[in-house]
């Protein structure tokens, strides 16, 4: 059966567009509507470009194909919410006070629970039937796992040398308490949720094609985010980042993006045959 969005989807959703629409309009145009670090305010208007000429648009558009049934819209959907999520997390945590603080905050509550329903709502079977043979379990979570581990491993070469010599990370003392905002949701979400992604489609569970599928689009939609904000900070505010931290940084997120095409284009609506690799792992007993 293919998921359909209640009404309270539709209208959470709508509402989440429209927020997102007035917050990064009046971060690009209002004149002192943020009062952070001034080296980091061109990072904070790339950041609302971003998210109104890539999340917003393929939000909308991924309410307007789920809305009508399509399974793939819905799974855009999910995606873009993830990625809202994210954002409007890491806004609400790290942007100075301004007026549109509860607007934040409005922002960041709306994206995290319709993400919430949209996961509640979801047939895992249909999506495991049909993609199946088409993405390869193998490739999939070998990705996200060296991604889990790799995220991992460059925030915590950031913040454990500081914790061990006592004193601040080199960040921190670049941009303020707020640069660890990113370290925070990365390592208590984004890396957990990409490990356990991983372990569900290596062994081919169906909710493994659904929170594969959503974190890769969670970072293909990053991509442009972090891209831009990268630059602005390493050629304008002159920030300490060396070259392989961002290459190993960017070249995860392309790819990212590459596999949630992939994934996406998979659904196609008829089944493959099965292979034996593929075969979907029996249910495990109730304890």
């Amino acid at each position: 059966m293919t998921p359909s969005l209640s009404r309270w989807q539709i209208g959470t959703t709508v509402a989440i567009l429209v927020l997102s629409i007035v917050s990064t309009l009046l971060g690009l145009f209002r004149p002192g509507h943020y009062g952070d670090h001034p080296e980091f305010l061109t990072a904070l208007y790339v950041q609302d470009l971003t998210i109104l000429l890539v999340g917003v648009p393929v939000l909308a558009i991924g309410l307007w194909f789920a809305a009508r049934g399509s399974l793939r819209g819905y799974l855009v959907w999910l995606g873009a919410l993830s990625y809202m999520t994210y954002m409007w997390a890491s806004i609400t945590f790290s942007v100075a006070w301004n007026e549109f603080f509860l607007g934040y905050v409005a922002l960041f509550g709306l994206s995290l629970f319709a993400l919430i329903s949209g996961f509640a709502g979801i047939d895992e079977d249909r999506v495991y039937d049909e993609i199946h043979g088409r993405v390869s379990p193998v490739v999939y979570s070998g990705f996200l796992w060296t991604i889990a581990l790799g995220l991992a491993l460059l925030w915590l070469g950031d913040l454990v040398p500081p914790l061990i010599t006592g004193t601040q990370p080199t960040i921190v003392d670049e941009l303020g308490e707020q640069a660890t905002v990113s370290h925070a949701i990365d390592l208590a979400v984004v890396v957990p949720a990409l490990a356990i992604s991983g372990y569900w489609l290596w062994q081919r569970r169906p909710w493994g094609y659904v929170a594969g599928g959503v974190v890769l689009l969670l970072g293909a939609l990053l991509t442009p985010s972090i891209t831009g904000m990268t630059a602005v900070l390493v050629i304008e505010c002159e920030i300490t980042v060396s070259v392989w931290v961002i290459v190993f940084t960017m070249l995860p997120l392309v790819i990212a993006a590459a596999l949630a095409i992939n994934y996406l284009l998979a659904f196609s609506g008829k089944n493959p045959p099965q292979p034996a690799d593929e075969m979907r792992a029996p249910d495990e007993p109730d304890a």
